[in-house]
């Protein structure tokens, strides 16, 4: 049986931990086509879909699966989707740096080497974790840029 496209977006978001105003500020759309879209009374645009899909982190043609989602639009939809926000790549890039002085260390760099390179790495970071904290970030967000910061403090003591 087919589950209705509302219903599985309305699923999602929840599980997400969103209200319906959080999504649409997402989706670039009112709070009130969210709820339109979730009681079933108006399909989303394919673009609206290829949104979606990278919010909850998943291809899009994955997100209408065995929906009642109209086969003729699905056809349209892209194959893929950016589903990584600027903060998770960053956040990504950071654990990189971490991991590089780590292994630094880890060769054995003379103590002066490794703690200029302790400086300019708190340097290069501090700033922008300080900046994306006063941001506006969702839970997850929030959690990842938390573990982010304890990672770096790590490195200044």
């Amino acid at each position: 049986m087919l589950e209705l496209i509302g219903k599985r977006i309305s699923t999602l978001r929840q599980e997400k931990g969103w209200t319906q105003q959080d999504l649409a500020g997402r989706l670039g759309i009112s709070r009130v086509a969210v709820s339109h879209i979730e009681s079933d009374l108006s399909i989303p645009s394919e673009r609206t879909i290829t949104l979606l899909a990278g919010l909850f982190k998943c291809p899009p043609h994955q997100l209408v699966q065995d929906s009642t989602y109209p086969n003729a639009k699905a056809e349209r939809l892209p194959t893929y989707t950016c589903i990584h926000t600027k903060l998770e790549l960053q956040l990504a890039l950071l654990e990189n740096d971490l991991t590089w002085l780590q292994r630094c260390q880890q060769v054995g760099l003379r103590k002066v080497e490794v703690a200029r390179m302790k400086s300019d790495l708190w340097d290069k970071w501090d700033p922008l974790l300080r900046e994306w904290a006063d941001g506006y970030l969702d839970a997850d967000q929030k959690k990842y840029l938390d573990q982010a910061r304890q990672g770096l403090t790590k490195v200044k003591r």
